[in-house]
């Protein structure tokens, strides 16, 4: 073990190895050999080359790494590759290091009135690389798109030390086979991303937020369903159990509703009062229109640690059913879970029809909520969400072909399998 860590030393140097009081760096239970801190693409080559000489595993976050299937691996930081290489106004692009915190990323933008839309998974420790490698649909995808929409090109260290790199600022750059997006969700499984070219857009003309007690989630979702009809579609409409939404403000009711809007003026005012109308309509006892901009940040900015905690949480189940059947879906949730109300991680994305549930037994639970979701045109979010689809359709071939399929192209790129050993497909 000493010469693994030896090794990194001598790529990175000793200031940038540590092997003692790591566990603020980790997440999970197994204690890796070393966490090492990369300057460069270059040093992050000859870490894995290292890794793949040694054959020891190998995981990569922002701030944090995950250490499932990484006793006596490598943790690599990438904090130290952080820096912003060029802001592009007019073609509404930025080259930025991997390593650089999401959020961080977006404020900077900001002040130079540049907006990138996706949302932080955990907006404490992502950062810009893990955005693309989760490749998460969150609450504003509705209106921007999904995530992989705002990646035109990186630069990556490939499984085997192979430095890769793909893309340009064209929007259309890909004939054949679009390796661009392909990265996007591999969670650091086909190589560690280094920088990314992301595409911006400009900043909002206006921001306001509807924030509203409700009596319970169900409430909530009726209100979004009367919203929508009325053809109003919002930037984000989240409602949240009790015990997320005392995060945002003292919560009294069942739960919590928080509707973002990003728009012009005045039809940013029009909307927000129409959507408070709505709330007070479906039972809302207390709301409120904020219009103030540092106010309005400091909202958003608790919403953002709402997503954290929910993401983080391992006993999470999320699944989608589509924005018409949320009601339905919850209603179908109470008979596995119990009252949702009072369920410490319930989150509603009203405009994709995303739900996410924590539960005590979420193995066991998975399989039920799976039969609620698909009965309403859904399911379970993710790898997880296909398996339990083929199972309940008794496809057992098709369940293992996408495992095949996937594994396949995983020893492709990684053949001594060293990447990401806590992800299994």
């Amino acid at each position: 073990m000493s010469d693994i860590v030896s090794k990194l030393k001598s790529i990175v140097g000793d200031q940038n190895v540590e092997t003692s009081n790591i566990s603020q760096y980790l997440r999970g239970n197994e204690q890796p050999a070393a966490v090492v801190f990369p300057s460069s693409t270059e040093e992050v080559s000859k870490i894995v080359i290292a890794a793949n000489e040694a054959n020891v595993k190998i995981n990569v976050g922002g701030k944090v790494v995950e250490t499932k299937g990484l006793k006596g691996g490598i943790a690599v930081v990438m904090s130290k590759m952080s820096a912003i290489e060029e802001i592009d106004h007019e073609n509404l692009t930025c080259w930025v290091q991997a390593g650089m915190n999401h959020q961080e990323l977006v404020e900077k933008l900001a002040s130079e009135k540049l907006y990138f839309a996706p949302e932080p998974y955990a907006v404490s420790t992502s950062s810009i690389a893990g955005c693309f490698a989760i490749g998460d649909t969150d609450s504003k995808a509705f209106n921007y798109l999904p995530t992989r929409t705002y990646i035109l090109a990186y630069e990556s260290v490939l499984p085997t030390g192979e430095i890769y790199k793909v893309g340009t600022k064209c929007i259309k750059c890909v004939s054949g086979y679009d390796m661009i997006h392909f990265i996007v969700g591999t969670r650091a499984t086909l190589g560690i991303i280094t920088k990314v070219l992301v595409k911006l857009l400009p900043v909002p003309k206006v921001t306001r937020a509807v924030i509203a007690d409700m009596p319970s989630l169900n409430a909530a979702a009726v209100a979004f369903k009367s919203i929508q009809k009325r053809r109003i579609l919002p930037t984000r409409m989240n409602a949240v159990s009790k015990a997320l939404g005392n995060i945002m403000t003292e919560t009294k009711g069942g739960a919590l509703v928080f509707v973002d809007i990003e728009s012009y003026p005045v039809s940013a005012a029009d909307y927000a009062k129409t959507i408070e109308a709505e709330l007070r309509i479906a039972g809302a006892t207390a709301t409120k229109i904020v219009e103030d901009k540092a106010e309005y940040d400091e909202v958003v900015a608790k919403w953002l640690l709402i997503r954290e905690k929910v993401n983080l949480e391992q006993n999470t189940v999320k699944f989608t059913v589509g924005p018409a059947k949320v009601t339905n879906a919850l209603s179908g949730l109470t008979g596995i879970v119990g009252n949702l109300d009072e369920n410490p991680g319930v989150l509603v994305e009203g405009l994709n029809g995303k739900i996410a549930v924590f539960t005590k037994k979420p193995d066991a639970d998975a399989v039920a909520i799976n039969k609620v979701a698909m009965s309403f045109g859904g399911n379970i979010s993710g790898l997880l969400g296909s398996q339990l689809r083929c199972k309940a359709y008794n496809d057992n071939e098709m369940l293992g072909e996408i495992s095949r399929i996937l594994n396949s192209v995983r020893s492709e790129f990684d053949p001594k399998g060293i990447m990401a050993p806590g992800i299994k497909l």
